[in-house]
């Protein structure tokens, strides 16, 4: 099994010890932090680029530095086609719901659930919120840790420790500040410079793009667009473009940690530069990713490591080909697993954040209205300091895990995408009430969690492409020559079996076929299953409430249709008090 050096060691010790400086720099220097807006939003005189950066690297994660190449090494290069609709996405985010979110100042993204609907709705998109962040956080930290310590000889507990008190510590103290340019760090010294060195080395050594490509056509690789609409298909076309849209609209547009990045900036005009130079700014990091998933393939193309169980899982494989490429460069393979490791830092802090500012804003602030501001950024601190533990124990409660990717996807279409058809039908809706986005909340969740079960039962087609090993040396690996086999791996995790295995059940064809839709189409079915039902359901509570919906509270896109000013004169960053009425009114202003 491969190892790294005492240097590789150092190195990342040294990329951990940085991001904790920054988090001291942005903590003691001069006066800052004096209130919550300042702690969560970094006195909102952040300017474009930062931000944009910090959105990159915090969607990005370990989920797209490890799970995206092997999804392409294990299915073909389809998922590139995600950097195509991010110009679909950067567009609806600035045009639909960022402005709404930065007009209003908001901290926490669920103030405007309470004054557009009330606090059901508001306590019940922040439960399912904090759950899937919870979990996520878990799957944050422990994919990568596990894939290092397995490959690189790293100890997991370790691992998991290193990442969850250092990100605890450089988040805590630093605040929003610390979290971004931490982030800008990150992406710009270690991430895209492990994809880009990745891609050139391991192209050099296939020997050239042609004969890189040259391996991909035998492999079956060269495939890249799908236009069949069969929605069972795992990556087509239409799954791409509309249910990848829709989940990263969700994750772009409507989600706390992104959201106050937005909130940050220094105007609105600056916020909009910074959603779309981020969310473009993914779109190439994907490319890289792809790059890097195709050249590896293309490097093991005749001899896979996973079929010889060099490797147990996929997620390995990133780390492993780092350190086939670059082990007799001391230090390098240290940078470049530290990429992994940074990808777990930057959504690790940014959810952390995030999670503090709900939990302040949603919870401290509304039972102690009078809390001064300096005790309220002790407490939510101390909030900071506990969910980073907690994501530390959730870490090591995760199961074994095969394909990140799909399984990050598909919680997050379960969870995300109900949470977007809130937020739509609360600014596209004006005659929506608190009633329907309820129940439209509660049915997209049901849906999503019900499409999920049954994938267990009615697995969708794994479609994983062949992976050969006719040109391993004999002593390696006692093969045939010449003989191509399945990738199945020596051991294989529970979540991967279960969503790559096909089922005993398949004869039901109805019911195996919609149980079978592909992973990225779950964005699609939950968020408009709330936003349909919130939409009928609006017409049978309370009649038409459109004349007492704030203007202020719905998008731009649909303001123009209206010719009433704002009733509550809510400007960015004010402490002014908003009553909105709906079918279950708030029992009081909440201030945003």
């Amino acid at each position: 099994m491969a190892s790294i050096s005492f240097v590789d060691y150092c190195v990342l010790i040294g990329i951990l010890l940085v991001c904790a400086l920054i988090g001291i720099f942005h903590a003691f220097r001069g006066t800052r932090q004096r209130t919550g807006k300042d702690y969560f939003l970094g006195n909102r005189n952040i300017s474009s680029f930062p931000v944009a950066v910090s959105l990159v690297v915090s969607v990005m994660s370990a989920v797209t530095y490890l799970g995206t190449p092997v999804d392409v090494y294990m299915h073909g290069p389809k998922f590139g086609l995600m950097c195509l609709n991010k110009a679909i996405v950067a567009l609806v985010v600035t045009t639909v719901t960022l402005p709404v979110f930065y007009r209003l100042g908001v901290t926490s993204v669920y103030e405007y659930l309470d004054v557009r609907f009330n606090r059901v709705v508001r306590y019940a998109v922040v439960t399912v919120e904090i759950f899937f962040s919870t979990l996520y956080l878990g799957i944050v930290i422990y994919a990568p840790s596990l894939a290092l310590s397995t490959v690189t000889g790293l100890n997991l507990t370790m691992s998991i420790l290193s990442i969850g008190v250092v990100c605890t510590f450089y988040t805590t103290i630093g605040g929003m500040k610390a979290v971004i340019w931490t982030d800008v760090f990150q992406v710009a010294a270690v991430m895209m410079m492990g994809f880009i060195l990745m891609t050139i080395v391991g192209t050099v050594k296939i020997g050239g793009i042609a004969e890189s490509w040259q391996r991909a056509v035998e492999g079956q690789r060269n495939q890249l667009i799908d236009f069949n609409p069969d929605p069972t298909i795992r990556l087509s076309f239409w799954s791409i473009f509309v249910g990848g849209s829709l989940f990263s609209i969700s994750a772009m547009g409507a989600k706390q940690s992104v959201v106050q990045r937005y909130n940050s900036c220094t105007t609105e005009h600056q916020a909009k530069v910074a959603a779309w130079m981020g969310i473009l700014g993914l779109g190439i990091v994907e490319i890289a990713a792809v790059a890097t998933g195709m050249t590896m393939y293309g490097y093991y193309a005749y001899c896979d490591p996973l079929s010889q169980g060099i490797v147990s899982k996929p997620d390995q494989l990133i780390p492993y080909f780092i350190i086939d490429l670059f082990y007799a460069i001391p230090g390098l393979p240290g940078i470049l697993l530290g990429g992994a490791f940074c990808a777990s830092l930057s959504t690790m802090s940014s959810i952390l954040n995030g999670l503090a500012a709900v939990t302040g804003n949603d919870f401290i602030k509304v039972i102690w209205k009078d809390l001064p501001e300096t005790r309220y950024l002790i407490i939510v601190k101390v909030v900071s300091v506990a969910y980073g533990t907690l994501s530390v124990v959730v870490a090591f409660l995760v199961p074994s895990l095969g394909k990140i990717l799909q399984v990050t996807l598909s919680i997050g279409g379960i969870f995300g995408g109900p949470v977007l058809g809130v937020f739509c039908l609360g600014m596209l809706v004006r005659r929506a009430n608190s009633f329907s986005a309820f129940i439209g909340l509660i049915c997209g969740v049901c849906v999503g969690v019900i499409f999920q079960i049954g994938a267990l039962f009615y697995p969708p087609s794994s479609e994983r492409l062949p992976l050969s090993v006719e040109g391993c040396i004999a002593d390696e690996f006692n093969v045939t020559s010449g003989v191509t086999i399945s990738p199945e791996p020596t051991t294989v995790p529970i979540v991967y079996e279960m969503m790559t295995t096909p089922g005993i059940l398949y004869d039901h064809v109805f019911t195996g076929r919609l149980f079978g839709i592909s992973f990225l189409h779950y964005a699609t079915v939950t968020s408009l299953t709330t936003l349909l039902i919130g939409i009928v359901s609006s017409f049978f509570c309370c009649g038409d409430n459109k004349d007492e919906i704030d203007p202020l509270l719905l998008s731009p896109v649909v303001q123009r249709f209206y010719h009433d000013k704002p009733k509550s004169n809510v400007l960015p960053g004010g402490e002014e008090e908003v009553q909105m009425m709906s079918c279950q009114p708030s029992d009081k202003p909440v201030k945003v």
